[in-house]
């Protein structure tokens, strides 16, 4: 196992795009007590493939060296998510998993389709829009599978909800749906039809209301003052008391 000084690595940009910074400070009170163990995984350029937690930590303790040893990967955002997959993954992370491995299968496909002659004639411009509307709901079910195999504990209709909320998230509402959902504050489900209500918000019946005095019926927002007389009838009824305690 060989050792190098945690300055002279560098975090890889998939790792950023996909996990959140979270502190944890078990892991760093476990690693200031005993070193780091496991060593850490980087290419040939000192990118770190794996350990980007235990180089954080490393930093921040000023420590001097940590293990490593080099790997070159042909796909090197794969790697990342395989090494990641003991990870205690948020919906947020599942969801960037998802974003970028569907990304990357749908280049895959549409590079598969170029290769066999189908759009050789075609212009880049337009192969990418061809690729952009192939077939998403076989290209998600495939993601979803390939997460499952990398250790992913959701299943794809789990996915598709998370995918619901966090693809509505630049509206503000569904915005503290989504951060409550990835503080597990609420379930996927619960998430899910909270923002499936944001999105298509059902009619409120009006609320009928009959005056036992007149016997007519009021909708809201013209609700009785109280549950058995209407607002006219009440009226009536204050003044009548009014001149009654007036003559006692």
């Amino acid at each position: 196992m060989d050792y190098i000084d945690p300055k002279e690595l560098k975090i890889h940009p998939a790792n950023v795009e996909i996990y959140e910074g979270r502190e944890d400070p078990f892991f760093e009170e476990s690693i200031e007590k005993h070193g780091i163990l496991e060593p850490l995984v980087v290419n040939s350029k000192n990118v770190i493939l794996s350990g980007a937690r235990r180089w954080k930590i490393a930093l921040k303790l000023g420590m001097k060296t940590v293990p490593y040893r080099v790997e070159d990967p042909e796909d090197e955002v794969q790697a990342v998510i395989e090494y990641n997959r003991y990870r205690q993954k948020t919906p947020r992370e599942l969801y960037n998993e998802a974003q970028i491995l569907e990304r990357k299968m749908r280049q895959k496909a549409s590079e598969k389709l170029a290769a066999g002659g189908i759009l050789a004639h075609m212009p880049e411009e337009e192969r990418r829009e061809l690729s952009a509307n192939l077939p998403k709901a076989h290209t998600r079910e495939l993601v979803a599978e390939q997460l499952q195999n990398m250790g992913a504990k959701v299943s794809p209709r789990q996915l598709d909800k998370i995918r619901y909320v966090f693809d509505r998230e630049d509206r503000e509402e569904v915005r503290s749906v989504a951060e409550k959902l990835n503080q597990g504050m609420i379930s996927v489900q619960q998430a899910y039809e909270q923002v499936k209500r944001i999105e298509n918000p059902q009619p409120v019946e009006p609320q009928t209301f009959k005056c036992r005095a007149c016997l007519q019926e009021y909708e809201e927002p013209v609700q009785p003052v109280n549950l058995t007389l209407c607002p006219e009838c009440e009226m009536d009824f204050q003044i009548w008391k009014a001149e009654r305690d007036a003559f006692k």
